[in-house]
């Protein structure tokens, strides 16, 4: 059963992480890592055996940077916890103040997402989570979130989590822009700012509120990122360098006055004046810049377009890769003339969108994430193979971790992770099966972006990142290492070098570059040594190709928050020359621009302490205390008590143990998780109390009553997760058998003290619960299609009788072997999956031969009281229908209430008990219809609604406030 945990901590300032009985979460990490660990003066770092010279950089960047986070943010920091692990490409980093670390992927992120000039994905990542770090550590003096310190440390850093998250971002992305590199930082990336300047100068300008939080439906998703940086940006430069981090002091003496009044504390206005001087000032800023007359972009006929990397597959006719708010992610073709849109392939793809398509055009290579079946956070990039013609797909690699995939004869070249690197191999195939992975290029120190074979001989650009230096060299691949020793082909001083294609002739390249403050196309002839900019657009345009005569370029241009697909005609391009100095890499004009290390901290470093790692058993000391109020048997009655919570650094052990009070007596659960192998084990000690209903028969008729019931038992159980697809469709499957040794006695409700004898019951269960082809677009409120099987099995292997006396009856609970079986079965279907419109229909059940499970757990909260509470069998009928109605997607910051949308439900629920003579008689139904909304309060998120239930047979009718 479900056990819904809520702390009485100030709404627990949890980053909307759900509060349930076990506080801390486990997870199965791949087994064979040999756990190692570094101790620097600040950190320590835990990373997998042979990967000792990235926790060593790791280390050295942190400790440099650490002063200027601190000036930054405050705070300090004392044997932080620094997890690497290089098991997972789909890159990330992250720190949370539950269990108090920061996580790493030590594979690069691909793509477009960070600027190259910050150095290597270890410089971009490292000093951006030290800044969460330190400012999660500031608790201040002698305040709140002192004081809730000395029950849970963890609990006191998150209130930082209540701040609005943009300002986290925001500062954190400055820092990474300002202390790390000379124009580093993606506050210097064009293809990040330029996504504000769209906006802003469009009649979608964010608000104060939405530059600050989460977008969840509205593109760009990395908002917050984008908004918090430029508000932070502006507020240090336009109140000085300090200001954010005594913004923090106060906010972290006052948390209850918010964010907003810290602003106003330190700044002397309140947030929308603020806001409304931030205007003034990109208003200017823009009007200065005077954005560029745009050429066209082709229509598109879905919503939030965000369309990558468009290629010809003949004269007339694009594919692309397409992402939508009401339409399934995947290669699409796009007829030019007609405006046709088909879908080739529904498929997620890897961050940096590179595929390729074979000479004829008639297949098509690419990569895409493979999700672990067993292991938690756990992804492989694999090559996948589309044949256009014939619509079939091929998965070519298994725990290949390989990506940016090229043609080259019967195989393919691609790029292959490394921890914070990646490698150059040779694909060789034959007849669709690989057999064999050669190394051409591996440069630990220096990571591979992307490359391009020349159509017409054997000549390859190849586009490296060198200490912060993203070039492009023309070479061959037999002579490709010695030559990336030498001077690239182009280079430039301001900016970096993506996305390289051939013309078809293969005397030409076009390539990306965002050298001029605006991401633009270039052009560079072979033959005339020279540089040409192809487009002149007002933000961003990328990701070009060439049409098959060579005429034409396909691109994908920022149009306000979408990414839309361009073409230009070689008449119309831009034409400008760009000067040789501004791109010829000459050894007296760019300089290294890798951000440095201080002699000192090198020094240092030799010294620093490393070996093997073990969690030990300090762990066990408890984490967290809280007061805890628990709801029993969701019946509106509420237990009171303590809880302890704990789990060690990995992970792979957690703990929680709560003591609370109810009917006059004390009730414990202790549970104990370990995942240190799969599939792990659970064990749970508890004494449980609940209630059931039943129908007493008196001299006045048929009266419903309650029952009190305990159970102490012990139950131990091993649950099995199977994620099988999570491309876009999901499925999985988890498995959960328990056997538990259990105790139950009944008493009266209301204190008369009657009460039963213990029966001794030896139990077995078994739950599961089956996941098929989920799939939601992003507007979608719930899957559009799929289907939820879940079923849970519970056999008394033995059992003792109980007499009761009470309500002055005799009540017989003779479980002897019984059986209780409850399950069912959700299915979704997307009518007008268009207008992100869903349905689901239900069919749910129980039977038991004993009062075992309360069967008003599947019926609606529509219906104006209990439904056949007697029924040891009941089968439930359900529909449920969403509308979107609005997208709000709007808020406010200094009362940080946030409104995501606002949808229609339709419902219906009709339960019955099979067994009646006539059960469609015997049935009964409710209508309803009901108003919901998704919203946050600062960082918690809520889902809530309102709804008015009718009953045809009886006309009753039932408002309430709850789920359905």
């Amino acid at each position: 059963m479900a056990r819904k945990t809520i702390t009485l901590l100030i709404f627990s300032f949890t980053l909307s992480i759900p509060c349930f009985a076990q506080f801390y979460p486990t997870q199965y990490r791949p087994p064979d890592q040999n756990w190692q660990y570094l101790l620097t003066p600040h950190f320590k770092l835990v990373y997998g055996e042979g990967n000792y010279a990235s926790a060593l950089q790791m280390g050295r960047i942190l400790e440099t940077q650490y002063p200027l986070a601190q000036k930054l943010v405050g705070g300090s920091l004392e044997n932080f916890p620094v997890i690497l692990n290089d098991y997972n490409d789909r890159s990330n980093g992250f720190v949370t103040p539950f269990h108090f670390r920061s996580e790493i992927e030590l594979p690069p992120i691909k793509g477009k997402a960070l600027n190259p000039q910050t150095g290597n994905w270890l410089w971009n990542v490292g000093p951006h989570e030290l800044v969460h770090a330190l400012q999660f550590s500031h608790l201040g003096d002698y305040n709140i979130p002192q004081l809730v310190s000395l029950f849970s440390p963890d609990l006191a850093r998150s209130f930082h989590g209540a701040i609005p998250i943009g300002m986290l971002e925001g500062i954190a992305v400055h820092h990474e822009t300002v202390n790390v590199a000379p124009d580093g930082g993606r506050g210097n990336l064009p293809v990040f700012t330029n996504q504000f300047d769209a906006t802003f100068t469009s009649n979608l300008r964010w608000s104060m509120g939405q530059l600050m939080q989460y977008s969840a439906y509205t593109r760009p998703f990395n908002r917050h990122y984008i908004g918090g940086y430029e508000f932070t940006a502006w507020l240090q430069d336009e109140f000085g360098p300090s200001t954010t981090r005594e913004a923090l002091d106060f906010y972290v003496n006052f948390p209850f006055l918010g964010y907003g009044v810290a602003l106003r504390h330190e700044t002397g206005l309140w947030p929308n004046q603020l806001y409304d001087r931030f205007e003034q000032f990109h208003e200017k800023r823009l009007e200065e810049k005077k954005p560029l007359p745009q050429t066209g972009y082709l229509p598109v006929p879905f919503e939030g377009a965000e369309i990558r990397r468009p290629k010809w597959l003949s004269d007339s006719t694009l594919i692309f890769y397409g992402s939508f708010y009401n339409a399934r992610p995947g290669f699409y073709s796009y007829q030019l003339e007609s405006g046709k849109t088909e879908r080739l392939i529904t498929t997620s793809t890897i961050g940096d969108f590179q595929y390729d398509l074979s000479t004829n055009k008639s297949t098509m290579v690419f990569s895409y994430f493979e999700t672990s079946t067993l292991y938690d956070n756990t992804y492989k990039a694999e090559l996948v193979r589309y044949n256009i013609e014939t619509g079939q797909k091929q998965q070519l690699t298994d725990d290949g971790r390989m990506y940016s995939p090229v043609f080259r004869g019967d195989g393919f070249l691609a790029l292959q992770t490394r921890p914070a690197s990646s490698r150059l191999v040779s694909v060789e195939t034959n007849e669709g099966e690989v057999i064999s992975i050669d190394e051409i290029l591996y440069m630990p120190e220096y990571e591979i972006i992307a490359v391009a074979d020349n159509p017409v001989n054997d000549q390859w650009a190849v586009i490296v990142n060198k200490d912060g230096r993203q070039a492009l060299w023309i070479t061959t691949l037999e002579n490709i290492s010695m030559q990336l020793q030498q001077a690239p082909d182009i280079s430039f001083a301001d900016g970096s070098v993506f996305d390289p294609q051939w013309h078809p002739r293969g005397d030409k390249l076009i390539f990306s570059s965002d050298f001029s403050d605006v991401h633009q196309l270039y052009e560079y002839s072979l033959e005339e040594k020279n540089i040409t900019q192809i487009t002149n657009a007002s933000f961003n345009a990328f990701e070009g190709t060439y049409s098959p005569d060579g005429d034409r370029v396909a691109f994908v241009k920022q149009v306000e928050n979408k990414r839309l697909p361009a073409i230009i005609e070689r008449a119309d391009f831009f034409d400008e020359l760009i000067s040789v100095s501004t791109w010829q890499f000459n050894g007296g004009k760019l300089e290294v621009i890798h951000p440095s290390v201080p002699d000192s901290v090198i020094a240092g470093s030799k010294n620093w302490e490393a070996g093997d790692y073990s969690p030990g058993l300090n762990w066990l000391k408890p984490r967290t205390v809280l007061p805890v109020f628990e709801e029993v048997s969701t019946r509106d009655v509420y237990q009171l008590g303590l809880a302890f919570h704990s789990n060690n650094l990995l992970q792979s052990q957690s703990y929680s143990a709560a003591v609370t009070y109810l009917e006059n007596r004390l009730w414990y659960d202790l549970t104990y998780q370990n995942k240190t192998f799969y599939p792990g084990f659970e064990v749970r000690f508890f004494s449980e109390p609940s209630y059931f209903s039943f129908t007493n028969e008196t001299s006045e008729g048929a009266v419903t009553r309650t029952l009190f019931r305990q159970e102490r038992s012990l139950a131990v159980s091993v649950p099995f997760q199977f994620r099988l697809n999570q491309n876009v469709f999901f499925t999985s499957l988890f498995v959960e058998p328990q056997i538990r040794r259990s105790q139950i006695r009944f008493f009266e409700v209301g204190g008369t003290g009657n009460q039963s004898g213990f029966g001794n019951i030896t139990i077995g269960t078994l739950y599961g619960q089956l996941n098929f082809r989920l799939q939601q677009n992003i507007r979608d409120l719930q899957p559009n299609s799929g289907l939820i099987l879940y079923t849970e099995l519970e056999h008394y292997l033995n059992s003792e009788s109980l007499t009761f006396n009470a309500y002055n009856s005799t009540i017989q609970f003779s479980p002897g072997q019984s059986t209780a079986f409850t399950g069912g079965l959700y299915a979704y279907f997307s009518p007008l999956r268009r207008w992100n419109q869903s349905l689901r229909l239900g069919i749910e059940g129980i039977t038991q031969s004993a009062l075992i499970y309360d069967n008003q757990s599947i019926i609606s909260d529509a219906f104006s009281g209990p439904v056949l509470v007697d029924s040891n069998n009941l089968l439930s009928f359900s529909t449920r229908y969403t509308i979107p109605l609005f997208y709000v997607d709007n808020g406010g910051f200094l009362v940080p209430l946030y409104l995501s949308n606002v949808y229609l439900v339709g419902f219906t629920n009709t339960v019955t008990d099979p067994t009646f003579e006539n059960w469609l008689k015997g049935s009964r139904s409710v209508l309803g219809i009901g108003i919901r909304a998704r919203f946050r309060f600062s960082n918690l998120a809520f889902d809530i609604g309102v709804g008015f239930g009718f009953e045809p047979a009886s006309g009753n009718t039932e408002f309430f406030i709850g789920d359905f």
